[in-house]
């Protein structure tokens, strides 16, 4: 499923130098998640593409480790009947 995926927000938001800066563990609550229905569906939208996005990514990379052992595997092979070819000469 290929959903549009929205623009990332590149943007951050620090505090400048001496400014105060709350700290870990406040006794603040989340903020509230956006009571706009259409807002809410553009977001679950974007979290699935993210979620697809790193699914897939991780299964390439699982993908790349089998075909890299599989090589390394097929290379002891040939290094060994080399080995066993010049033992021969």
């Amino acid at each position: 499923m290929n959903a549009p995926v929205l623009p990332v927000r590149s943007e951050r938001t620090t505090a400048p130098r001496g400014s105060p800066v709350a700290q870990r563990g406040s006794a603040e609550k989340a903020p509230e998640p956006p009571a706009d229905p259409e807002l809410q569906a553009q977001v679950a939208a974007q979290r699935q593409a993210f979620d697809y996005e790193t699914a897939e990514r991780a299964e390439i990379v699982r993908e790349h480790e089998v075909l890299e052992a599989l090589l390394m595997a097929h290379l002891k092979n040939e290094d060994e009947i080399t080995k066993k070819w010049i033992a021969l000469i």
